[in-house]
């Protein structure tokens, strides 16, 4: 199989906006911040030559009382230690954190020069109906790559809803633009080769920053470029002997389907970028820690 120069640039750019799928709006991020829990102990004076009167029933809350303090324990504290958490230390997964941050310096300054006020012009200038179809179309497209995923993990069950929504919306749906299939209850989740690695039990291994394909971890890093490689449609896309290819032409039209798909995805989570440009002391380790909690990353 040969690559011809201009497919080569093209699938670089194409992989270098695929750092917006690592980091999605629909993750729940939850950061463990120290949590410390300050215990008053609180003593009693009688007053001199005066015994207090109690009663049986007092003689014994004042009993569990002393014991309670004598444990070093409190009510308090015993309903807030449950909810504690340890704070996890994501530096031993980072080995190559001197590297990554110089790394993290040129991905950044792309995104901020270049691929950030990009994405926010054209999810402004694109009315929503269009954004919506061609997300759908390039949806569409990756259903065969993710029916092969769900066939190698042995869900047999979604690789049938994988198949059943991309014939559903291929032929009824306008070639995808329109998501017929959800209308008939055809849900289905993504899935990619990362799924797939984790699934066999490979290791995530070291977190990386790779430029072009951004914030990940290795296992991560691979499953994507897997994806991009071995998508059945970007395989058909360079054969040259089918109609209307001459030149690769099919490859540019999926190439810009899916940068348009990917533009309209980094305007949507802009507002996580945003957080972390305006809101973190540290932002390398914000968004590391942010990548790393990520169930595809564990």
């Amino acid at each position: 199989m040969i690559y011809n120069k201009k497919s080569i640039i093209a699938f670089i750019f194409l992989c270098f906006l695929t750092n917006c799928s690592n980091i999605t709006k629909k993750e729940d991020y939850c950061f463990t911040e120290k949590t410390t829990v300050v215990k008053s102990n609180t003593s009693t004076k009688s007053k001199e030559n005066k015994e207090p009167v109690t009663t049986e029933n007092e003689n014994l809350d004042n009993g569990n009382e002393e014991d309670s303090r004598n444990s070093g324990e409190s009510d308090d504290y015993s309903e807030l230690d449950q909810f504690i958490e340890p704070e996890i230390d994501y530096t031993k997964a980072d080995p190559l954190e001197k590297i990554n941050k110089l790394l993290y310096g040129l991905h950044r300054g792309i995104d901020l020069l270049f691929v950030r006020p990009i994405a926010l012009t054209y999810s402004k200038v694109l009315p929503s109906p269009i954004k919506t179809g061609l997300a759908n179309f390039v949806t569409n497209l990756t259903a065969l790559l993710r029916m092969l995923c769900w066939l190698l993990q042995g869900n047999i069950e979604e690789a049938g809803k994988t198949a059943g929504k991309f014939v559903t919306n291929t032929i009824l749906g306008i070639g995808g633009i329109i998501n017929v299939s959800s209308r008939f209850g055809l849900m289905e989740k993504r899935t990619g080769f990362g799924e797939i690695f984790k699934k066999w039990g490979v290791a995530p291994g070291p977190y990386i920053i790779v430029p072009g394909i951004g914030p990940a971890t290795m296992r991560t890093a691979f499953g994507l470029l897997f994806d991009s490689f071995i998508d059945p449609v970007f395989l058909l896309t360079l054969n040259k002997s089918l109609p209307y290819n001459e030149n690769h032409r099919l490859t540019w039209y999926d190439t810009a389907a899916q940068i348009t798909a990917l533009l309209i995805n980094r305007a949507e989570i802009d507002p996580i970028y945003e957080d972390i440009e305006n809101n973190s002391v540290n932002r390398y380790s914000k968004l590391r820690n942010m990548v790393l909690q990520q169930s595809i990353n564990k």
